[in-house]
C-alpha cells in the first residue's frame, strides 16, 4: 500500500477540526492488543479503551488542528511519522494560544486504511521565555 503522510496528517486534523469524534476513532487502531499513546505533557500511557474516551472530547474542544510533517519512514507495515501538531485556541478574552506538541505516529499500513497503532506526544519545549523553538528554528 502507498502511504501518502501529508494526507493522513490531514485527514486526522480534518477529523478533529469537523469535531467528529467518530472520524476521529477510525485513525486509531484502538482494537489492536499493541495500541498505546503517551503524553509525556500529562504523564499519561492510554490504551485503546482509555484513548477512545479521550478521543470524545474532541466534541468540546474549542482549537484547531494543523500539523507539519518532519519525517516519515517505512519499515516493512508501518510508516513510522514524525510531525509538529499545531492546536491553536482563539478566545475572545484571551486571544490566540497555540500548544506546539512533538507527534511520533506508528502508523499500520498493513491494511485497508492506514492507522495510528501506538503514538507518543510531547510538548515542544520554549528555549526562553519569549522565544519558543520549532521545527523551522528558534522564534523570539
Amino acid at each position: 500500500m502507498d502511504f501518502d503522510s501529508q494526507a493522513f496528517l490531514a485527514q486526522y486534523a480534518d477529523a478533529y477540526n469537523s469535531r467528529d469524534p467518530d472520524a476521529l476513532r477510525s485513525i486509531f487502531a484502538l482494537d489492536d492488543r499493541r495500541f498505546a499513546v503517551f503524553e509525556d505533557y500529562s504523564g499519561d500511557l492510554f490504551d485503546g479503551q482509555e484513548y477512545r474516551m479521550v478521543l470524545e472530547a474532541v466534541f468540546d474542544s474549542n482549537a484547531e488542528m494543523d500539523f507539519e510533517l518532519l519525517r516519515s519512514d517505512r519499515f516493512d507495515g508501518f510508516n513510522i511519522v514524525h510531525a509538529i501538531q499545531k492546536l491553536t485556541v482563539k478566545d475572545e478574552e484571551d486571544g490566540t494560544g497555540q500548544a506546539l506538541i512533538r507527534a511520533t505516529l506508528w502508523v499500520d499500513v498493513n491494511g485497508e486504511n492506514p492507522r495510528i497503532v501506538t503514538a507518543h506526544f510531547s510538548l515542544v519545549p520554549k528555549s526562553e521565555v519569549d522565544c519558543s523553538c520549532t521545527p523551522g528554528g528558534c522564534r523570539g
